[in-house]
């Protein structure tokens, strides 16, 4: 079947789904496609159903000074052919079901990898390329469960920044995958992201990456995995928070990063700092986990960079003053969905008590003014998450209601719920 449209000959049923077949349509700001089977057969249907966006994604890698020098410094260390051989099979039979989907068009494994191995891409190259060497990663995630929300219900919220590419912002993409022998998901990202930064699976597994840069490059690993490809792993594969934790820590990590994991059936998140040589774990502590763009754990803590980001710092001090109940602001026991975007739309700079301009993007003072490029709140419990994207600034636009159990076509599943605003 592969090179012949095997997506037009494929429907998948499972119990108690209707027909899943690969397609693609517009809601609102967000474009859903659903890709199923085997990992080259996924790639391949990406490439038929996003076909313009994917090659107007090739022009931005060629006019983006930023992604344009990772690739070619990356092509003359060798970091490509470094990615090829540290990548999860699936990851590079996808991408080659995307290059043989799009033809001669220009794709190439290099591009693919550039995408999808770019966390440890990035932290090779910071200290050579001057766009990437004063690039600040400005995520925010936090989960609240029990005592801290309404309901004792399980919620997790995050705020993805890494760089303004156009494209990104103007394509957001909510996959919904069912790949076979795996669990079936669904991942926020854009046109040729096949290793996820957010995403949550139909056991009620959400899992989101920020990134954490190293104190310096002795740190990292030159073998290993990459983390954002580790989270699409994560959501293929595990069926609970504990799952989770133990492939985390089985995995050989080539560079810094952390995950918040949430547990819908178990009411329960953790964060997992991640290196080469250790991982730290922080538990609900009251209710709440929280975390930004440096480590916090005992032994991680010493690996990552010194000082700390100033905009990581602020975050993390933001976000102690409105989660734990001894927060001077604390919105402690009166968390819901709406709080949680509340705390994403949060604009004070916690040392001065200024406030970032409405209009402002991306100043590194608040939670909300990181230059977003996603804000999602994910309800594991009920399977049903909200997105804003595909305008900036990202928290100030409606988060839209998706409910994973209907976008897998399972009859009775929660509905979509009602938009953020």
């Amino acid at each position: 079947m592969r090179g012949c449209l095997p997506w037009l000959l494929v429907l998948f049923v499972g119990c108690g789904d209707e027909a899943f077949e690969p397609r693609r349509e517009t809601r609102g700001l967000y474009t859903v496609a659903w890709v199923a089977g085997d990992a080259y057969e996924m790639g391949y249907q990406q490439a038929e159903l996003l076909r313009p966006e994917l090659l107007e994604g090739l022009e931005e890698i060629e006019r983006n000074l930023l992604l344009k020098g990772m690739l070619a410094i990356a092509r003359d260390l060798e970091l490509t052919k470094v990615a090829v051989d540290n990548s999860y099979p699936e990851i590079i039979e996808e991408c080659r079901g995307l290059m043989d989907g799009l033809g001669d068009a220009g794709w190439t494994m290099d591009h693919c990898m550039l995408l999808n191995f770019g966390d440890v891409i990035v932290e090779f190259l910071r200290r050579g390329i001057p766009e990437a060497e004063d690039l600040t990663p400005g995520c925010t995630q936090f989960a609240a469960a029990g005592e801290a929300t309404t309901g004792g219900r399980l919620l997790h919220g995050r705020v993805l920044d890494w760089s303004s590419v156009d494209f990104i912002v103007k394509h957001p993409v909510v996959f919904v995958r069912r790949p076979e022998g795996g669990i079936p998901h669904a991942v926020i990202g854009f046109p040729g992201n096949l290793s996820p930064y957010q995403g949550m699976n139909a056991e009620g597994v959400a899992v989101a990456s920020n990134e954490v840069h190293p104190r310096d490059n002795k740190v990292n690993d030159r073998r290993g995995r990459s983390h954002v490809q580790l989270v699409g792993r994560l959501l293929a594969s595990a069926r609970s928070l504990a799952d989770a934790r133990s492939v985390v820590l089985e995995t050989n990590h080539m560079s810094l990063e952390l995950v918040l994991i949430s547990d819908g059936t178990a009411r329960s998140a953790e964060v997992f700092e991640m290196s080469p040589t250790y991982v730290d774990i922080l538990p609900l502590e009251e209710g709440v986990v929280y975390a930004t763009n440096h480590f916090q754990g005992p032994r991680t803590g010493a690996l990552d960079q010194d000082p700390v980001p100033p905009g990581s710092e602020l975050r993390l001090q933001r976000l102690a003053e409105l989660l734990p109940p001894d927060g001077k602001e604390t919105l402690h026991r009166r968390i819901t969905p709406g709080t949680m975007v509340r705390v994403m739309r949060d604009r004070k700079d916690p040392t001065t008590g200024a406030l970032s301009p409405a209009g402002e993007i991306d100043d590194a003072k608040s939670i909300a003014s990181n230059g977003a490029l996603y804000a999602v709140v994910f309800a594991p419990e009920t399977r049903t998450f909200w997105v804003a994207a595909g305008q900036q600034p990202v928290p100030a636009q409606p988060f839209t209601g998706f409910s994973l159990d209907r976008l897998l076509g399972r009859s009775g599943g929660e509905p979509a719920p009602d938009p953020l605003r």
